[in-house]
């Protein structure tokens, strides 16, 4: 049981706890809608790169300059969806969504 779950049913035994758990509730909102908004960032990030890779006609040198920082910002996101799961109690499932470009 995590520690929201606790604290409400403790709650319910002690009113001072109130001003705890809402406090907790804001807290835990603030971080959540902290990494969704880092997620979009990334994901308007990853937009970008594709762009650039389809319409720019890059160097080769250059398109795998992008690929490259396409794989880390890949990689960047499974870690925000993993610190999302973990923060919202989701139980992680297997990282697929990593893809060789």
């Amino acid at each position: 049981m995590g520690y929201l779950e606790e604290t409400k049913k403790v709650q319910n035994e002690n009113e001072f706890l109130e001003s705890v758990t809402n406090d907790y509730k804001r807290y835990h909102k603030y971080i959540l809608d902290e990494k969704e908004r880092e997620r979009k960032q990334l994901q308007m990030l990853m937009g970008y790169l594709d762009k650039i890779l389809q319409e720019a006609g890059l160097s080769a040198e250059m398109a795998n300059k992008a690929r490259f920082q396409q794989n880390q910002i890949l990689g960047e996101m499974d870690n925000i969806k993993g610190e999302l799961d973990r923060i919202t109690g989701e139980q992680q499932q297997p990282q697929t969504n990593m893809r060789n470009i």
